[in-house]
């Protein structure tokens, strides 16, 4: 591997340090590693721009579903009455405290909307099926075919979820090209239950697939480093 590495261009072992080069010398070669580092950083880049497509449109249909049917004068997030777990709970308490330190002295729904993470939006899983899902966020996928089952949709969340935090931390994703694939497709299915002309959209303007469907020649095969660089 050190040998490999000597083989590199100095100033891309100095920029990308030896831990983090490591991976795509393991991958591709000392020949091979910019290039398929290069290819990593513009798939990772696709994905990032369709995961926060995703995340944005994910956390306003909910809300949106939700506020549709809350019978209460106040927005559900801020209505103590509505069936948050206590950590749920929490994250919008965090929220409204950190919205506040950035000189908002009375945040809106809005602002909390905004400053939840993803994680926030799990109303799929099973401790919210029968309070949220059931009653709220099930009628959310007016284009679905048949009513979307909760567990399938649970399941695609938390990869959404690793797969931007990991991108965000500029590791490898170039060893789960068929995983990848997978979850883009998931997305748009997802997106078309909800908004179809939307889901049309990302499809055509994001290059996410098309750059998993075109590795280069020499790349066809990378092995996969599962650890952080």
């Amino acid at each position: 591997m050190k040998s490999d590495q000597k083989s590199l261009p100095d100033w891309v072992v100095s920029w990308l340090s030896p831990a983090r080069a490591a991976p795509y010398v393991r991958a591709a070669g000392a020949e091979g590693a910019l290039a398929l580092y290069n290819w990593n950083c513009q798939v990772s880049m696709a994905l990032f721009e369709l995961i926060g497509w995703f995340e944005v449109g994910w956390c306003n249909i909910v809300d949106q579903a939700i506020s549709n049917r809350w019978q209460s004068q106040r927005h559900w997030l801020t209505d103590p009455t509505f069936p948050l777990h206590p950590t749920t709970r929490e994250k919008v308490n965090q929220a409204r405290e950190q919205i506040r330190k950035g000189g908002v002295a009375n945040p809106t729904p809005g602002h909390m909307i905004a400053e939840l993470p993803l994680g926030f939006w799990r109303f799929t899983s099973k401790g919210y099926r029968i309070t949220v899902w059931r009653p709220y966020l099930s009628f959310a996928f007016p284009y679905a075919p048949r009513r979307p089952n909760p567990s399938d949709i649970d399941r695609t969340l938390p990869a959404i979820i690793q797969t931007r935090n990991r991108i965000a931390h500029h590791e490898p994703v170039f060893g789960r090209a068929h995983a990848l694939r997978q979850l883009v497709t998931d997305i748009w299915l997802l997106g078309s239950f909800v908004n179809p002309e939307a889901a049309r959209w990302w499809k055509k303007n994001n290059s996410a697939l098309r750059m998993l469907n075109t590795q280069p020649s020499h790349l066809a095969h990378p092995r996969a480093d599962s650890g952080r660089t």
